[in-house]
Parts: structure tokens; sequence; C-alpha cells
């Protein structure tokens, strides 16, 4: 995939984790909390290697990612979402 349907995948990603945190999945959803996370932390490595105009925000996404796992693990939803709302809220869409 390019970087930007890349980017696109891991925004769209990182909203679906904003609504269900771990115990929250829909019974419905082939989507669990495992298969999720590991959508995402599949999407940022791909994407971190190919990060050059906005290389200086790999840092900030990779420890927010890592805290907002954690605080999941830990069924701290809110911490957890303020986490990956922080990653959101840099127009990952447009990173280059």
């Amino acid at each position: 995939m390019s970087l930007k349907e890349d980017l696109l995948d891991f925004a769209g990603s990182l909203a679906t984790a904003t609504d269900y945190p771990p115990d929250d999945y829909p019974s419905w959803s082939s989507w669990t909390y495992e298969a999720h996370m590991d959508d995402l932390r599949s999407l940022w490595s791909a994407i971190m290697p190919r990060l050059k105009k906005d290389a200086d925000k790999i840092e900030f996404i990779d420890q927010n990612l890592k805290i907002a796992l954690a605080a999941f693990e830990a069924r701290d939803k809110d911490k957890g979402r303020k986490a990956i709302l922080a990653i959101y809220n840099l127009n990952v869409r447009s990173l280059r």
C-alpha cells in the first residue's frame, strides 16, 4: 500500500480505538480488541520508516501509542483514549 493509504487506514483505526476500548467491542463485530491493536501496531510499523518530512513526529506518536496500549491493557479507558486522540489530532492523514 502507499503511504497515503496506510495513513488513512491508521487514522481510521485510531478513530475506532477511541470508540471501542478493550471491553467495548460490539458482540456482532468480527473485530476484537487484540486484532485491532495488532492492526494499529502493524500500520504504525509500516508507516514509521517512510515518514521523511514529518520524522520529528515519530517519537511523539510512538510514545503515545505505547501509553494508549498500556492504558487499555490496564483498563484505563480515559487515559488510552486521550493518548490515541493526541496522535489523531496531529492530522495523521497528512503526514509525509
